[in-house]
C-alpha cells in the first residue's frame, strides 16, 4: 500500500509491504531519496491524493530549474515505481 503526504512543501511516500515494514522515501526533483524523519510525517505531513501528490512531484521537478518537465505518463510511472532512486 502506498500513501502520500505533503511534509512542508516536501512530496513523501510511504511504502507499507505485505511484511508490515515502513519505509518512507522524499522527492527530489529527480528521484526517490530515504527520508527517515516518521515523527515529523506524523506532526506536520498532510495525507495526499494520488492527483494532489503528482501536481506537487511536478512542482518539485519545476523547482530544481535544470531538469526538463516530466510527461504526465513519466511522471506518474515516477510516482509509484521502485526503480526510480535519486
Amino acid at each position: 500500500m502506498l500513501h502520500f503526504f505533503d511534509v512542508e512543501g516536501l512530496l513523501v511516500r510511504r511504502w507499507v509491504p505485505g511484511r508490515r515494514r515502513v519505509a518512507m522515501e522524499a522527492w527530489n526533483g529527480d528521484g526517490w531519496m530515504p527520508y527517515p524523519d516518521v515523527d515529523n510525517v506524523s506532526r506536520r505531513g498532510n495525507r495526499l491524493t494520488p492527483e494532489k501528490a503528482l501536481a506537487l512531484l511536478q512542482a518539485a521537478r519545476a523547482r530544481s530549474g535544470t531538469l526538463p518537465p516530466l510527461s504526465d505518463a513519466a511522471a506518474a510511472a515516477a510516482l509509484s515505481s521502485r526503480q526510480r532512486r535519486a
